[in-house]
């Protein structure tokens, strides 16, 4: 049995290429949304690191890559906090939208379906929400 897109976690998008890889404290350094073609590319900032490596060098391990949706659903974000400087996002928290207990989510747990990839994004330095929902998405690491 085929697993249900709406259960597909955002690390579960990363290839065994980078075994320690996660989206966790990921930095989010430029998004391009098009809402003609119903296309999101994001420019994404990984720890790759092995958590149990010797070295700094080796548990700090950083990996740039693309995060690519088509067939856009739905893509909000709250506005950030009013004393943000400018930067990338700090990503701490991803998950199922079906997980997240904001009021944004409670609304759209009725339009998810099992065909649908659903994500929440929690950026910490904006101390902000983002709501993904679409029909396809990949990751591909930058000079791979």
């Amino acid at each position: 049995m085929k697993e249900h897109k709406n259960s597909i976690k955002l690390d579960d998008l990363l290839d065994s290429t980078e075994p320690f890889a996660t989206f966790h404290d990921a930095t989010l350094h430029k998004i391009q949304i098009d809402y003609g073609r119903g296309e999101i590319t994001a420019a994404f900032e990984l720890s790759v690191g092995n958590p149990d490596g010797i070295t700094g060098q080796e548990r700090e391990r950083r990996r740039n890559g693309v995060l690519q949706i088509s067939g856009l659903v739905y893509w909000a974000q709250d506005p950030p906090e009013s004393n943000v400087t400018i930067g990338p996002l700090w990503l701490s928290a991803a998950d199922l939208i079906e997980k997240a207990t904001t009021m944004t989510a409670r609304k759209l747990k009725p339009i998810l379906s099992p065909q649908l990839f659903s994500w929440y994004f929690y950026f910490s330095n904006i101390n902000a929400f983002a709501y993904l929902v679409a029909k396809e998405a990949d990751f591909k690491w930058e000079n791979a």
